[in-house]
């Protein structure tokens, strides 16, 4: 048999497990509960779920329900009759409208054809009009000349815009172009002449290294400075190109061309010419006598 202090340690144990374990159970029991109150409170806080309504009952104001006052009986026949009247309304202006479609049919099929004439005539008005000066126009140019064509240029665009273009400022406007072209077309044979003596001088290997690089940055300069050339070149001719729509220019390339046509004689040769005509020295059929004197 055990001694008495050692019974009474594993009677104190087996005690102490009952607790615990009646203790877990109570825990368990109470979660569970109040999973299932938690539960209860989400489904009743939930709205019912509505039934689908038909597209009838849904336009038709919504029926009064009853034990409601005179107040709202009064309210829901007003929006009725509201209701009512914009639907009529409504079948009236289609009405008009279908009756206003048959009538205009031939005026809105005239309609795309008179639109289509105005832009194309609107889009041959901006052709023949001068833009505005462009940003950065011949920069390779000096700066007197430069300052020339933007202010020649500048008049000439307000002009073209306000329909008051004259021959003589196209005249002064491209004597300034001839200027800048001959200087640009001189630039750039300077440019071209230096670039390639520059180019041999660099690919000769007995220079040595401090005038390789001078070489090298000289050749670099010349190579951006003739871009700079490309763009104005391309941007004289942009402007070259807009300027022979304008109808001044056309009236002076028309003189020129009389002028052209028109041959050179001399005073003794029209003399001689109008000697042959018989109806010069002959008037109302007399000889004519030259007195001497």
């Amino acid at each position: 048999m055990a001694e008495p202090p050692q019974t009474l340690a594993l009677a104190g144990l087996i005690l102490l497990n009952l607790l615990l374990t009646a203790a877990a159970l109570y825990l368990n029991v109470r979660r569970v509960l109040r999973a299932r109150r938690r539960a209860q409170q989400q489904q009743q806080q939930q709205p019912l779920p509505q039934q689908p309504v038909p597209e009838a009952a849904a336009r038709e104001p919504p029926a009064p329900e009853e034990g409601e006052g005179e107040e709202q009986a009064d309210e829901g026949g007003r929006e009725r009759q509201q209701q009512r009247r914009r639907r009529r309304a409504r079948r009236r202006r289609q009405q008009q409208d279908g009756e206003g479609a048959e009538g205009g049919g031939d005026a809105r099929a005239a309609a795309p054809s008179a639109k289509a004439a105005g832009r194309e005539g609107k889009a041959a008005e901006e052709e023949s009009l001068l833009p505005r000066r462009p940003q950065f126009p011949l920069a390779s140019v000096a700066g007197a000349l430069q300052r020339r064509i933007n202010a020649r240029y500048d008049d000439l665009a307000r002009a073209s815009e306000a329909r008051c273009l004259t021959i003589e400022q196209v005249n002064e406007f491209l004597n300034c172009l001839t200027d800048a072209r001959n200087e640009l077309l001189q630039r750039c044979e300077n440019v071209q002449r230096s670039f390639k003596i520059k180019k041999a001088m660099l690919s000769n290997h007995r220079h040595y290294r401090s005038s390789y690089d001078r070489l090298f940055d000289q050749v670099c300069r010349l190579e951006a400075e003739r871009d700079n050339l490309k763009k104005d070149a391309a941007i004289y001719n942009y402007i070259q190109e807009r300027l022979q729509k304008s109808v001044p220019y056309k009236m002076i390339m028309e003189l020129s061309a009389m002028e052209m046509e028109a041959p050179e004689i001399s005073f003794e040769e029209l003399l001689a010419k109008e000697k042959e005509d018989t109806a010069f020295w002959q008037p109302n059929g007399k000889m004519r006598s030259i007195s001497s004197k």
